[in-house]
């Protein structure tokens, strides 16, 4: 959290203000069809109400899950025929 108030005054308000109620940390992993296994930290926060959830899945800088997670967001553009469809 520390690094996300540092770039919003709007969030540093309602952080301090105890706006968001709970705020959990873990790991998961999680097998995604393109890429495999991926390692990434889950965040979640709550309202105090509980009516509102915010989960948050990042990876560790520079390592496997941030590799492909990047690959993910580039194979997620594309739009792939397949071979037995191209005309080329």
């Amino acid at each position: 959290m520390r690094q996300a108030s540092k770039g919003s005054e709007t969030f540093r308000s309602h952080w301090n203000a105890h706006v968001v109620a709970d705020y959990a940390h873990a790991a998961k992993t999680i097998h995604h069809p393109e890429v495999g296994k991926l390692e990434l930290d889950c965040d979640v926060l709550t309202t105090r109400h509980g009516d509102l959830r915010i989960v948050v899945y990042t990876a560790q800088p520079d390592s496997e899950a941030a590799t492909k997670l990047a690959l993910l967001a580039t194979i997620g553009t594309q739009a792939m025929a397949p071979a037995s469809a191209r005309t080329d």
